[in-house]
């Protein structure tokens, strides 16, 4: 599971940080800019992948076998994995768009609304992570357990589907 974390945040060369986050000094005020990374969409899809195989592994090797040990194992591997991606779009990804969309107010507000959108789900999932993450579970908890998942399992599908096909082909160099 750390090995997954840390290659969240690893881009071609971890010396090279620069490339990211530069540091100018504008009126004497320092100013934040977020470089283009030629390798970042395809690392956010990387980590769309291995989220879906946590996400599809927390019903076949959780809820189906009634394992609920293993259930809550996946549910917190589920949601460090998904905070850690959430931290590198909105850090990396969103703050780019940003930045270079800020003379396009239309497309502007559409990331914005994206990301907001993100937002609202993301508090859902961690929700949904944080009630499950139990190793003994109610009669409740199993029959709330199967619909809460198809809930988050077609908000996260429908994220991604938008994510990979619309927005990420904003994501262009300056």
């Amino acid at each position: 599971m750390f090995n997954f974390i840390s290659d969240l945040f690893r881009g071609d060369s971890d010396a090279n940080d620069e490339r990211y986050a530069r540091s100018t000094v504008a009126g004497g005020k320092p100013n934040r800019t977020i470089s283009y990374d030629p390798t970042l969409v395809n690392a956010l899809k990387k980590d769309h992948h291995a989220l879906v195989d946590i996400f599809q592994r927390i019903w076949s090797e959780g809820y189906e076998r009634q394992d609920f040990r293993k259930l809550s194992g996946l549910l917190t591997e589920f949601k460090s994995g998904f905070q850690a991606h959430l931290i590198k779009e909105n850090v990396r990804f969103y703050v780019y768009l940003e930045q270079t969309l800020a003379d396009d107010a239309h497309t502007l507000q559409i990331v914005k609304d994206f990301r907001s959108d993100m937002n609202e789900i993301a508090n859902a999932v961690v929700q949904f992570c944080k009630r499950y993450s139990h190793e003994a579970y109610t009669a409740e908890m199993i029959r709330d357990f199967k619909r809460d998942y198809q809930k988050i399992g077609e908000a996260l599908t429908r994220r991604v589907t938008l994510e990979e096909q619309e927005l990420y082909t904003l994501y262009q160099p300056a």
